[in-house]
């Protein structure tokens, strides 16, 4: 039978804390501050189910935890209930959102409060509240006057089941994410915000960020900054006069060696008769389709292209060279176009094998030899030369070459220099037979690509850069080996090796990737020095970037992934612009005075699927009459025009990319935020979420920057550290879903075991970062454990023995608190309770593991502290400091090593003399076994940790 009754002591606190206002924050910290903040929660209409608050406990344990060591906590929370989850959900229920949102949000925060949460809900917050959403229009003003927000008219993407228009952040490939419908792109008036104007910074100031650098990573490689250049290439003979292809390489110009371009380009050459016939249209529909299928097409299993009948001409070379339609090029990315340069892009050369396009090689990649770099004092030489494999057919073994003298141990294929009177070819065969005495030889192969490599030639006190050509050659038999001169033996030994031996057997890195490249060809993607590349042969490929650009015509463009934000939604649950047009089609803002711009009440909010929101179907609510005033903002009036509201709705992403900031200052009337508020509290000091390592923070980020512009708030960034949880899967290890039937309701937990155990199991299960599944049974576990601790307050004496474990204890759970690792706390305290169960300890030790265990199990440490006479609550304690002295062990064991083996270990007081600690050892069994009465040669005592006796 449990003692500790959750059901009597859970409620009672919980409404004891709310009554006392114990969680109530000051309008300004102290000298301390802890801002500490949950991503903000969507309320659905299903509830939470029990992974959801992994991440809420999280941080009331940190709150509670930074509020006992002094600092000034905020832990707020309000709901982010625009949007069209809620509007969907209303629609299918058949009730109206704003009464499906109110519903959802009271349960919610009863499940919440059930937990023992400690947010203060005086600064609770709802984006759907006229409040808050007249600071999410004023920010869109300013971002207008500021020229971030403009109309487009350009094809969006459009999702037909939504009936939508989306941002490219909310698709998965080509397909909606919320419903899974393939979007389609369809030319709509929507808003757009200018985010890529704040795209370098975004990517830069990430570097100052105390964040995972796994979401770091992923914020980059999101906004995918590339800095490239466009080109212009003519084409012949056709109503297009040219085309413009966007290049990260234009250092590999002169090896474009046909013009790849994407259906959709295609598809308007075809409409504009550039190119004709059946098996092209054919070939663009078919891809189009196929391209609309694909959730992640930046990776194309298999490459398909055809032949448009066009030519190019490349502006380096003069030459014309094809042009293709090929799947793997896509209309939003660059330009819809690409120079292919099949030796040097790995997608452009495998097209190329495939259609049998030319491959032609204009950079060398360089790199110094690890085991034999470059070395001071060498001059530096450039030499032409060839390495050949030699394959004996008798054997099937390969020819190696074992250096003897200035080059010991390095071991390399048959190699030498070309004379200035030979070829390639010539070469091969001279070094065969200078170093193998064969003669009988015959090429069989020559690698496509010419390699180079940077090493140290030390019998000739030089510094050599090779550029290489490789061969493979064979022989019938190496039993005809001829003679080798006498020079060259003293240099080389040569060897015959199997060829799994020849990798291994290979010195240096260069000849390593030789190898390599004759089993498995593939694109040469490093950067290098040019060839065939006319007046800039053996430039540095980077450094020839920019005088490639400037000599061909080019243009210096960067280009990004993200894209410009699609900020309009056609739907009805939204905030409404604050935007007016008059009868020209003129914009005009809300003037700031008349903000908010309510949403109306309707009875009818489906969508209209035309492209507009329900909203314009409100003649009342859209034709508004005013007048313009002198700074250009709109302001109602009876006497004036009549204007029309701006019928499109703002996105979901619009209220919670700045919530933050509103919950320092929740009720003011007057501003977004009290300046004098916002320097004491701000930036968010630790964000806790698992589910926007992209979208929400980097609008939230983009957002932040853009008040930190203007002036409103004092920091360029709005979360000083980041901290990402797992999942947490149904115990079939699928993720909970009503359509599984797996859901775990926490309130069926906390009715059952209390929210204590909730919370500590949830802590424990396993590293926060991580998912892992819910477990029933090990649930039972958390909850026996507290019962234990709690069942401890009857145990406790006058005297102590366990003032080691419990010292070590207060660091070990204050540091893992701080770094977020519960479970290993979780681990620590369990393992004192055993100590504390088996020895003896007193009223002090006892209310010290008490307040170590009050983050992670407020109500029943609660209980506890008053049951021992407290009047105050635990959670206004000062937080445990621990003991140096008292961390270490009074014993240690000492290991005893005898002829260098491990032989056993004794127990002896810590720092114990060395006459103390060989007397013990004397008496251990091995050393009487392995020593007995013989002298040893010498023993070493290393204090504390070692016996070594040299026998």
């Amino acid at each position: 039978m449990k003692l500790y009754d959750h059901k009597q002591f859970d409620a009672y606190w919980q409404k004891k804390w709310e009554d006392d206002s114990l969680y109530t924050t000051p309008r300004l910290p102290g000298d301390k501050k802890a801002y500490i903040l949950d991503m903000f929660p969507y309320p659905s209409g299903e509830g939470l189910h029990v992974g959801h608050p992994k991440g809420y406990i999280a941080t009331d344990i940190y709150s509670r935890f930074k509020r006992m060591n002094g600092f000034t906590t905020l832990h707020p929370m309000g709901w982010d209930a625009f949007g069209l989850p809620a509007e969907q959900f209303a629609l299918k229920n058949k009730v109206h959102p704003r009464v499906a949102v109110e519903k959802n949000v009271a349960n919610f925060k009863k499940q919440l409060s059930h937990i023992g949460c400690d947010y203060d809900w005086s600064r609770e917050i709802n984006t759907t509240d006229p409040e808050f959403y007249t600071w999410t229009q004023w920010i869109f003003t300013k971002m207008y006057e500021k020229g971030l927000a403009y109309e487009s008219h350009e094809p969006i993407n459009w999702c037909p089941s939504c009936k939508t228009g989306l941002a490219n952040e909310d698709l998965n490939g080509n397909l909606c994410e919320r419903c899974d419908s393939v979007v389609e792109k369809k030319p709509l008036r929507q808003w757009v915000l200018k985010i890529t104007d704040y795209a370098d910074r975004l990517i830069k100031d990430l570097d100052e960020l105390n964040w995972p650098e796994g979401v770091k990573t992923a914020q980059k490689n999101w906004i995918g900054r590339t800095e490239g250049a466009e080109f212009t290439f003519d084409l012949v003979d056709t109503k297009e006069s040219s085309v413009t292809v966007f290049t990260t390489r234009p250092d590999t110009l002169f090896g474009a060696t046909f013009i790849a371009i994407s259906a959709e380009v295609a598809s308007l050459w075809f409409a504009g008769g550039s190119i004709q016939g059946d098996e092209i249209k054919h070939y663009i529909t078919e891809t189009l389709l196929d391209q609309k299928k694909e959730t992640d097409y930046s990776v194309i299993k298999e490459k398909t292209g055809i032949f448009t009948g066009i030519y190019a001409i490349n502006p380096a070379t003069k030459e014309e060279i094809p042009v293709w339609i090929a799947n793997y090029v896509m209309g939003g990315v660059g330009t819809g176009a690409l120079m292919a340069v099949p030796a040097h892009d790995e997608r452009d050369y495998e097209f190329a094998k495939k259609y049998l396009l030319p491959i032609k090689q204009v950079v060398v990649s360089c790199s110094s030899d690890s085991k034999n770099p470059p070395q001071d004092g060498f001059k530096e030489v450039k030499r032409n030369t060839v390495v050949v494999h030699l394959r004996d057919n008798s054997t099937g073994k390969f020819a190696l070459l074992d250096w003897h003298g200035t080059l010991e141990g390095i071991t390399t294929a048959i190699m030498g220099g070309i004379e200035d009177n030979q070829t390639p070819e010539d070469a091969v065969i001279n070094e065969i037979q200078e170093e193998s005495g064969l003669e009988d030889v015959r090429i069989v192969k020559k690698l496509s690509w010419i390699t180079a490599a940077k090493y140290c030639a030390s019998h000739k006190n030089e510094n050599r850069c090779a550029h290489t050509h490789t061969f493979l050659a064979e022989v019938d038999s190496a039993l005809q080996q001829g003679i080798i001169s006498e020079n060259e033996q003293k240099l080389h030994t040569l060897t015959w090796v199997h060829e799994n031996e020849v990798l291994s057997r290979l010195t240096p890195d260069h000849q390593k990737h030789i190898w390599k490249l004759l089993h498995n060809e593939e694109a040469v993607t490093e950067n290098g020095y040019l060839i065939n590349s006319g007046v800039f042969d053996e430039l540095d490929s980077l450094e020839s970037k920019e005088k490639i650009i400037e000599a061909f015509g080019g243009k210096k463009v960067v280009k990004y992934k993200l894209q410009d934000w699609v900020f309009a939604r056609q739907r009805y649950w939204g905030e409404p612009f604050p935007v007016v047009r008059d009868k020209d089609g003129n914009v005009y803002m809300v003037d700031d005075s008349e903000l908010p711009v309510l949403l109306p009440e309707v009875e009818q909010y489906e969508p209209t699927g035309t492209g507009e929101s329900p909203l314009a179907a409100i003649d009342s609510w859209v034709n508004v009459k005013g007048y313009v005033t002198e700074k250009g903002t709109f302001k109602q009036s009876e006497n004036g025009e009549v204007f029309t509201r701006e019928t499109n709705t703002m996105p979901q992403w619009a209220g919670s990319s700045w919530y933050y900031l509103r919950f320092l200052d929740p009720k003011n009337k007057e501003a977004l935020i009290d300046p004098e508020i916002e320097k004491a509290w701000g930036p968010v000091d630790v964000y806790v979420g698992g589910d926007h390592a992209t979208r929400h923070l980097i609008y939230a980020r983009f957002w932040h920057k853009f008040l930190y512009d203007i002036g409103v708030v004092s920091s360029s960034e709005p979360f000083s550290r980041l901290e990402f949880l797992g999942f947490i899967l149904a115990e079939d290890g699928r993720k909970m879903s009503k359509r599984w039937g797996n859901v775990i309701n926490p309130d069926d937990v906390v009715s059952e075991y209390g929210a204590d155990t909730l919370r500590v199991y949830e802590m424990f299960m396993a590293p926060f970062e991580q998912t892992a599944a819910w477990s029933t049974s090990s649930i039972k576990g958390a909850d026996k454990f507290l019962d234990r601790v709690y069942a401890l307050k009857d145990k406790m004496v006058d005297v102590s023995d366990v003032a080691t474990e419990l010292n070590k204890t207060i660091k070990k759970v204050g540091e893992d608190i701080e770094n977020f690792k519960f479970n290993t706390a979780v681990s620590s305290m369990m393992i004192l309770l055993n100590s504390m169960e088996s020895g003896a300890f007193s009223r002090a030790d006892y209310s010290t593991f008490v307040k170590l265990l009050a983050p992670f199990a407020p109500h029943l440490t609660e209980q506890v502290w008053h049951e021992l006479g407290n009047l105050t609550s635990i959670h206004k304690e000062v937080w445990p400091n621990y003991d140096e002295t008292k961390l270490l062990e009074e014993t240690v064991t000492m290991a005893i090593q005898i002829g260098g083996k491990m032989r056993g270990t004794i127990d002896i007081t810590r720092d114990s003399e060395d006459t103390v600690v060989l007397d013990a050892v004397k008496k251990h069994e091995m050393y009487q076994k392995y020593v007995g009465e013989s002298e040893p040669k010498k023993i070493i005592i290393v204090k504390n940790k070692i016996v070594n006796i040299v026998s």
